[in-house]
């Protein structure tokens, strides 16, 4: 015992951090404990010299999580948009009602992180909505605010300059009323086909690039602090994604700007059917890109178009697989969003909702539970998964 105790690797310290996902605080306090405990225990012969290597190991794991980048040891973050029911501007018959009964999600609202609102529904708000309903439930809850900008996409098309202004003057309304925007997600701007006149027209990668860079300005202009990424489904349509990530990510650091993060738009079915080839395996390779090669944060928004065209319940079915079936499959995004943009769930409230009835905050509160389950169990990318396993198999694979 007393010679594995001298030959214990100082780098398995910060191999130990890294693997449970301790924090700063939770690694010195077990570095330091785990010291006292080992040294006491060693004969007065080998004290010193334990001592010595095991206060180095200590350390290493402070110098170590300060390098490893923050987003492959914070907590995950869960995001949630109200569902627009498949149109433009469209929300829930309950959306303004639920922020007058809070009570109605008060568990759900626990677990929410990030509240996303696209920006065509916030321009249809009145300024004591946003000042005396959303904005103090916000700060009650500790939870963000983000913006899904849908002005910015195919900027440069005829007619498409009145929305790209709406969102700024939507922004700098939101600034004058003193709500702090924590995130602007630009919608799709990569990979939103145009269509004109029912067919499919060309918006090359260069004038999407200019502008998203142009939105960013813009948006920075009036919230500096704010974090700007994008919404983008390239994975999803089979398309290279790699080369218009990087080239965003490079445009927008040319201009001073920074690309935060990048949240893929790809419903259950495409993995689960194997659609153009697109697996779980392939969204975890999105995942490794964007987080390794590009230093930026991931996140997976749970959705499915065809259970949110069936019914309330399908929808909640099929976006808790989605957690199960990517987790399976070693996925551990920062960020984890829950939207629809089909006609289930029409409801958002209450969270404690029976039987057949499922809104939107009770496959919210029944998701965050799961996600905790998740991660105090543990989850690594460096851990095999469970894609073998015939459960996972029968969940998260069609046929």
């Amino acid at each position: 015992m007393k010679r594995v105790l001298i030959d214990f690797p100082l780098a398995s310290f910060a191999t130990l951090a890294v693997k449970f996902n301790l924090s700063l605080a939770h690694s010195a306090s077990f570095a330091v404990s785990l010291v006292y405990s080992l040294v006491t225990s060693a004969s007065s012969t080998v004290k010193l010299f334990t001592f010595l290597r095991l206060t180095l190991g200590a350390l290493a794991i402070l110098v170590v999580q300060a390098l490893v980048p923050c987003a492959a040891l914070a907590a995950p973050l869960l995001w949630y948009e109200d569902n627009n029911l498949g149109r433009a501007g469209g929300m829930p018959p309950d959306f303004i009602e639920k922020f007058h009964h809070p009570e109605t999600f008060r568990e759900a609202s626990r677990h929410i992180r990030v509240y996303m609102i696209r920006a065509n529904v916030l321009n249809k708000m009145d300024d004591v909505f946003l000042t005396t309903l959303l904005d103090p439930y916000l700060r009650r809850n500790n939870i963000k605010l983000a913006i899904d900008a849908t002005g910015v996409v195919w900027a440069q098309a005829p007619g498409r300059d009145k929305a790209f202004a709406a969102n700024i003057q939507l922004l700098e309304r939101l600034k004058r009323l003193g709500i702090v925007v924590h995130y602007i997600s630009l919608q799709s701007v990569l990979s939103k086909p145009l269509i004109r006149a029912g067919k499919t027209v060309d918006y090359p990668l260069g004038k999407r690039i200019q502008d998203a860079t142009a939105f960013a300005n813009a948006a920075r202009s009036t919230y500096p602090r704010a974090e700007i990424g994008i919404i983008d489904a390239l994975p999803s349509h089979g398309k290279d994604y790699r080369r218009a990530y990087r080239a965003l990510r490079d445009a927008m650091s040319r201009e001073g700007l920074t690309l935060s993060y990048i949240h893929v738009d790809m419903p259950f079915e495409i993995p689960h059917q194997r659609q153009l080839g697109v697996t779980w395996q392939t969204l975890r390779e999105v995942e490794r890109y964007v987080e390794e090669e590009l230093g930026l944060k991931f996140g997976f928004f749970t959705t499915s178009r065809t259970a949110g065209n069936i019914s309330s319940k399908a929808f909640h079915e099929r976006v808790m697989a989605a957690l199960e079936c990517y987790t399976g499959a070693t996925g551990t995004p920062r960020d984890w969003l829950i939207a629809s943009w089909f006609p289930h769930p029409r409801n958002t409230i209450p969270e404690n909702a029976v039987g057949e009835d499922y809104p939107a905050m009770r496959t919210v509160l029944a998701f965050g539970r799961s996600l905790e389950r998740i991660m105090d169990v543990g989850s690594s990318s460096q851990s095999p998964g469970r894609t073998q396993e015939p459960a996972w198999r029968a969940l998260c694979i069609a046929g």
